[in-house]
């Protein structure tokens, strides 16, 4: 379908936390610039959809995402469901010649991933999913050091996130059937696009992991302040994953995320590390030596603004000048290779050769 050449006509699958913080408030500020307007905001929760829905300028409530394509041609749609729905109705949205940014993680499985790439490059659309810490000012800062070649030769990288007492509450996020695993996806999913993309995003050739689940089923979890208390008879997913990947030209990545471990604190760090210099998240940092000294580069100020906005406006900006999105379909489906890798590795107890 031909589109207009005014402002772009937005949607949004999908009304929840995610959607009402992180995407909504950005696509509105879009729209009071005269840029985008939003025509129509889907959810399965009724509150939801007309409470967001009134919150823009025209919105039209809707239950079902097919009926709502139908009626709207849009230019840009926002998926923000959980897991299960991302390749439904991103596949549904290109289908219908709509541009898709779509949360993280792409989808629950390879194939999936695949499905959506093709239905991207058949209709000659955009599609990007919504890795927010790449468009960080640390993650930027990062980047721009690591081009330079400060780092020399890079060789290894480390990335964990483990929360002491952090399993979502809200949502379907401990349910298997709707979003496939607990931290590996959910967390786990962020450290790993951040930490490939940092090494240059080289090809993942095989991964080896385990996954525990130690809490999330234990019905005298003090799981502190994460959302109202989900039922721990029905949480099947794990609550903690360890994994070693390897990449082409012996480059390798460590990785352990949790919602629950028994930590001093929560920890989120991650290196990428160079036979010349390293750089670091927490503490945020470019790291090098010469004869007599250790050496440390550090900045007093990076701009603070929120990356999911960033990526907001980047996804439109793209859309409106046919840019290239920042996170390419093809990166994000290694991610998914990478973590389905992971889940066999624990299951079958092996190392699992990644194609």
């Amino acid at each position: 379908m031909a589109k207009s050449k005014g402002k772009l006509k937005v949607g949004l699958i999908g009304s929840g936390a995610i959607a009402r913080e992180q995407h909504l408030p950005y696509w509105r500020e879009l729209e009071a610039e005269g840029r985008v307007e939003i025509l129509g905001v889907c959810d399965l929760i009724k509150v939801r959809r007309e409470t967001e829905a009134a919150q823009c300028v025209q919105a039209v409530p809707y239950e079902n995402f097919d009926k709502m394509l139908a009626d709207i041609d849009f230019d840009i749609v926002d998926v923000c469901t959980q897991n299960r729905v991302h390749a439904p109705a991103a596949i549904a949205a290109l289908k219908a010649g709509a541009h898709v940014l779509v949360e993280k993680p792409m989808a629950m499985h390879v194939r999936e991933c695949e499905a959506m790439i093709a239905a991207a490059k058949a209709g000659k659309r955009k599609l990007m999913v919504a890795q927010h810490m790449r468009f960080e000012a640390r993650a930027e800062k990062l980047k721009e050091i690591i081009a330079s070649g400060a780092l020399g030769n890079i060789y290894t990288a480390e990335t964990k996130w483990l929360r002491r007492r952090g399993i979502p509450g809200w949502g379907v996020f401990h349910l298997k059937k709707e979003s496939l695993g607990g931290p590996l996806i959910d967390i786990g999913v962020h450290m790993m696009d951040l930490c490939v993309w940092l090494m240059g995003s080289p090809k993942p050739v095989a991964a080896s992991g385990k996954v525990y689940r130690m809490f999330g089923d234990r019905k005298d979890l003090f799981n502190a302040d994460w959302g109202v208390p989900y039922k721990p008879e029905v949480f099947d997913v794990e609550d903690y994953a360890v994994a070693l990947v390897r990449f082409e030209k012996g480059l390798t990545m460590t990785m352990s995320v949790s919602w629950a471990a028994n930590t001093h604190d929560e920890i989120e760090n991650m290196y990428i590390l160079g036979d010349k210099g390293g750089v670091g998240i927490n503490p945020l940092g470019y790291f090098s030596a010469d004869h007599s000294s250790l050496n440390r580069t550090t900045w007093d100020w990076l701009d603070p603004e929120d990356g999911h906005r960033r990526e907001v406006r980047h996804f439109c900006a793209c859309v409106e000048k046919d840019l290239p999105v920042m996170v390419k379909p093809e990166e994000s489906l290694r991610i998914q290779k990478i973590i389905d890798a992971i889940y066999e590795s624990s299951k079958k107890n092996r190392e699992i050769v990644i194609k």
